[in-house]
């Protein structure tokens, strides 16, 4: 009895093996076999997947540039200075302890004080009245102090001490471009995701289309084997894999795109950079967002055919 429950176990083991043995064979027929249904139409693949590619390399290519604006950004906001005017009364001697004062406060980089005559030497420069200080009998400009934060500063904080100074008058901070900045960067974020989701679902739109036209040259064929008695999801296969090989080989070909374009820009990004003190190059997407597009866009491919395929089997037997 023992040997025989044995021997019974070890057909069953057996004949596991061989069901998945012939699952993985069919299954790898069907991927080696589509991809060549793909090469024996070279001209409408590469046509396809070029329209594939660029849809990809959009939102791709959105994202990385949003990366790197986010990036100069931090550098733009790190460099910006406030400008402290102090009361016209407050003398040399006090705009130098005040300044030596302020020095030390870790919120602050540097205090570089200018003197009422240098703000009317720039301003007349600036409205082109080079004699506008002999204009006036009196110099109505008042000491003020060009600070520069820290890395890291927060700007609510530093603005309230330095107004509480007895000293000062004013704090001006033109932040405003800054905030624009800020702004766009959220939109363009949004932008990034809708037109992700929108060009993914023409991903599989247009892997549908390409299925339906391969099914209408092959309809014959496909009849036949239904008759004949093939399942559905024998006549389903190859088609899957061919709409998941469009997916993939898209998204491969929008990454060599973008990659292409970030190494033609990595140089001027470079020169641009180092008038910030830089010399970083530009970011490229990481994996986690390649493996998304490449991965995504094999799934969508797979459900363009998928739905492209149905509805085909649905005609031939309702």
């Amino acid at each position: 009895m023992v040997k025989t429950r044995n021997l019974s176990s070890g057909r069953e083991v057996s004949g596991g093996f061989a069901a998945v043995r012939a699952w993985s064979r069919r299954h790898a027929f069907s991927l080696l076999s589509s991809l060549g249904t793909i090469a024996r139409h070279p001209l409408a693949s590469l046509m396809t997947f070029g329209v594939l590619a660029f849809a990809l390399a959009l939102p791709l290519a959105l994202h990385v540039a949003l990366t790197n604006v986010e990036r100069l950004g931090q550098h733009w906001e790190r460099l910006d200075t406030l400008s402290v005017f102090l009361h016209t009364d407050v003398g040399e001697e006090d705009v130098d302890r005040i300044s030596s004062r302020l020095s030390t406060w870790t919120q602050i980089l540097a205090v570089d004080p200018i003197s009422p005559q240098q703000g009317m030497s720039e301003l007349s420069q600036q409205l082109g009245l080079l004699d506008a200080e002999n204009l006036l009998t009196e110099n109505p400009l008042p000491w003020v102090l060009e600070i520069t934060p820290a890395v890291g500063f927060q700007r609510d904080t530093l603005l309230a001490r330095l107004e509480a100074e007895a000293a000062v008058s004013t704090v001006i901070v033109d932040l405003q471009w800054l905030e624009r900045l800020d702004a766009m960067t959220e939109v363009l974020s949004r932008l990034v995701s809708l037109l992700a989701v929108l060009l993914a679902l023409g991903v599989a739109v247009i892997i549908g289309n390409t299925i339906r036209l391969d099914i209408q040259n092959r309809s014959e064929e496909i009849e036949v084997m239904a008759l004949v008695g093939a399942t559905p999801a024998f006549i389903r296969r190859p088609f899957l894999y061919m709409g998941l090989w469009y997916g993939l080989i898209g998204g491969v070909l929008a990454w060599l795109l973008v990659a292409a374009a970030l190494l033609a820009l990595d140089e001027p990004f470079r020169a641009l950079s180092r008038t910030y003190a830089e010399s970083a190059g530009l970011l490229h997407p990481g994996q986690d967002i390649l493996a998304l597009v490449v991965g995504g866009s094999g799934l969508f491919g797979l459900i363009g055919s998928w739905l492209v395929v149905g509805q085909h089997l649905r005609r031939i037997d309702p």
